[in-house]
This record gives C-alpha cells, sequence and structure tokens, in this order.
C-alpha cells in the first residue's frame, strides 16, 4: 500500500509543476522549438521539438525524431504531467520550418487595404490600429491572411477565415 501511495503523490507533483508552467504563459513560451521531454500519465513519455502550444487547452504538438525524418505528435494537455527542456541527440538536427514566399512591403500595404475594404463592404465594423486590422473581437495581423487572424473565440475565427478567403481575388476597392 506504501507504494501507491508514493505513485499517487509523485503524479500529484508532476501534475502540479505543469500547472505552474501553464500559469506562466510566458514560460510556456519559451519552450517553441525547444527539444523536450513530455512525460504523460500512464507513465509514457516523448522527446521531441515542441512546434506548438495551444494556449487554451494547453496541448501540445512536438515532432519526434523517426528514423530520418520527423512524426507529429499531437499531445493533448490534459494528458501532461511535466515538460523538461532536454539536450537534444548530437545527430538530430531540429525540424526546419516551411519559410513562406517572402512578400514586400507594398504588397502588404495593398493586401491590408483591399482587406478593409473588404470587410467594410461585407458590412463588417472594422477599424485600424497600428499595422492590425480589428473587427469586434478579432484581429488581423501582418501579411492580412487568412491564417492570420487573431481571437480567443474559435467561432468567430472560422467565420472571419471564410469571408477572407471568399474575396475574389480580383476585387478592386473604389
Amino acid at each position: 500500500m506504501e507504494s501507491v501511495h508514493n505513485t499517487e503523490s509523485s503524479t500529484q507533483l508532476l501534475s502540479e509543476q505543469y500547472d505552474i508552467l501553464k500559469e506562466k504563459p510566458n514560460l510556456l513560451l519559451l519552450l517553441l522549438n525547444k527539444f523536450v521531454k513530455v512525460q504523460l500519465i500512464r507513465n509514457l513519455s516523448f522527446d521531441g521539438f515542441v512546434t506548438s502550444i495551444d494556449p487554451i487547452t494547453y496541448s501540445l504538438i512536438i515532432k519526434k525524431p523517426y528514423e530520418d525524418s520527423f512524426q507529429t505528435i499531437l499531445i493533448p494537455g490534459h494528458a501532461i504531467l511535466d515538460v523538461t527542456e532536454i539536450t537534444a541527440p548530437p545527430n538530430i538536427k531540429p525540424p526546419s520550418r516551411i519559410q513562406l514566399s517572402q512578400v514586400s512591403e507594398i504588397e502588404i500595404l495593398d493586401r491590408r487595404f483591399k482587406i478593409v475594404k473588404w470587410l467594410k463592404w461585407n458590412l463588417l465594423p472594422v477599424s485600424e490600429l497600428d499595422d492590425k486590422i480589428i473587427f469586434g473581437n478579432a484581429t488581423l495581423l501582418p501579411p492580412y491572411t487568412a491564417m492570420d487572424i487573431c481571437t480567443d473565440n474559435p467561432m468567430v475565427a472560422m467565420q472571419m477565415k471564410k469571408i477572407i478567403q471568399s474575396m475574389p481575388p480580383d476585387f478592386n476597392p473604389e
């Protein structure tokens, strides 16, 4: 009976460690692109590079080294007990990020102008603040594509994405 109690208390301790990490988003962001060991419930663990962190569920997407490439693994936040940065094996290089084509400043400004006009044409309340386009509780950041929507409401994000994607390529605001 003693060993069961020890296992429960160590699991609770690990869970508390990750809970502390979740309370400090800045520390959580430091894990991006780092090689980590993720300790899960049921004595499972994965080693890999953190590529994404869901700020709501604290789920992680990691790239686990697999043969000559990487396996992408989604780890639900509720299953994570602890995340620890570790040293990557010397023969493992971080996964390369897909580089989007470079967009010129003029193209970005042109896209911003068109998006604002498109949103207003769709009768949405739009305002601009610095380089951001704000509509309701959603914000669109440069380079102003459907993937650059920031909001804490997934339904709003989906609807805004549909509206932006529905803009004709030849849309010519007056």
